[in-house]
């Protein structure tokens, strides 16, 4: 189970009340201005501080995996734009190119951290006074609100919202387990519009499972990818309907990543055709589960999102947005939205052996 979960660039009416104890954490923040600080300085860390640091609330998840993968990745990215570390270490990562990033996820993780790092480094001083001055619930409360504007439905006083933990890492956030996880950097360098959108879209994924079932989602890596493909793809509505290439240009310092989102959104009908001619080979028995799972994983980019994006674009330009988001947590509405949208569009249609399908897994779960 999650093979098909890949690793992202890892977000009320008036007339409502709601819960204002949401957790805002900035501890791991702290922690590397800490170690940081210390370098710029020209100072050696002590292993106390690596210590606090590792212990951190954001960082301590990467220091006790046992792939040691991003915690490592974190401390030699520090060393480097800190502490004047190995400068030809650095250059071989900022030259990893576009073509190995789309290969390699790791070596892709070891660009993005390196490089909003260095624009930390840029911004250092002033990165510091927005931690000491920004009000950071009255964004979460912002978001809340974004949110129930976006649903067009009032979220209640007993919805219960995820802590939002902020630290420096890439530019992105996640919807984990227990809370929201947000890029530091990300947050100071967008707008004020374009942070609550950003969190709004994270809060959406936390709301939701409320609703979604998770009985579905967790059978099967195909039910799982079907529900992340409409999850994505209406979050992204969002924070991103201006565009992937405007969105990504002012989030992602790296143009050949902006390039390579721009790129698999215009792609994304084309991808999604494959999909829909992989899922039936394999509903007939003539492709196996495992066999399914990987070429899955090579058409599905980035949780799907820029698949699930394509789809909920048309839905709204049909003029099927309130419907869609009725049925914001059930994923045959969604394909079949996209299916009544791409018919009269003109677009790629689903077709129905593929829907009666996708029925007959679903139905079972959602009526």
């Amino acid at each position: 189970m999650n093979r098909i979960f890949l690793v992202g660039l890892f977000i009320l009416c008036t007339s409502i009340h709601m819960s204002i104890a949401q957790t805002v954490d900035l501890t791991s923040v702290d922690e590397f201005f800490n170690i940081t600080s210390s370098l710029k300085q020209g100072k050696e860390v002590s292993e106390e501080q690596w210590k606090d640091f590792d212990n951190s609330i954001s960082y301590k998840k990467f220091a006790e995996s046992e792939n040691k993968f991003l915690i490592n990745t974190i401390k030699s990215s520090i060393q480097i734009v800190f502490d004047n570390g190995n400068e030809a270490e650095k250059d071989s990562i900022l030259n990893i190119s576009k073509k190995e990033m789309a290969e390699s996820k790791t070596l892709m993780m070891k660009k993005l951290i390196l490089t909003n790092y260095l624009d930390i480094r840029d911004n250092y001083d002033s990165i510091k006074s927005f931690r000491e001055n920004y009000d950071f619930n009255a964004l979460v409360e912002k978001a809340k609100q974004r949110l129930s504007s976006f649903l067009r439905r009032p979220i209640g006083s007993t919805t219960k919202f995820k802590p939002v933990y902020f630290f420096f890492l890439n530019a992105d956030g996640k919807d984990g387990e227990d809370a929201i996880f947000v890029d530091f950097n990300l947050v100071y360098k967008i707008t004020e519009d374009q942070r609550i959108d950003f969190l709004a879209h994270e809060f959406f994924h936390n709301y939701r499972r409320k609703y979604e079932n998770h009985d579905f989602n967790y059978k099967c890596d195909l039910n799982f990818g079907i529900d992340m493909i409409q999850n994505e793809g209406i979050a992204d509505r969002i924070d991103k309907t201006e565009g992937y290439k405007k969105y990504y240009a002012n989030v992602l310092g790296l143009p050949e990543m902006v390039e390579t989102m721009v790129d698999l959104y215009n792609q994304a009908e084309e991808d999604l055709e494959r999909l829909h001619n992989l899922i039936l080979n394999y509903s007939i028995n003539k492709t196996s589960e495992k066999k399914m799972v990987d070429e899955w994983i090579e058409i599905v980019k980035f949780n799907g999102h820029p698949i699930g994006f394509f789809m909920a674009n048309q839905i709204v330009s049909a003029g099927y947005e309130n419907e869609m988001l009725k049925t914001f947590y059930n994923p045959y509405e969604f394909f079949n939205l996209y299916n009544k949208a791409a018919k009269e569009q003109n677009h790629f249609q689903l077709s129905d052996e593929f829907m009666n399908y996708l029925k007959d897994i679903t139905k079972e779960y959602y009526r």
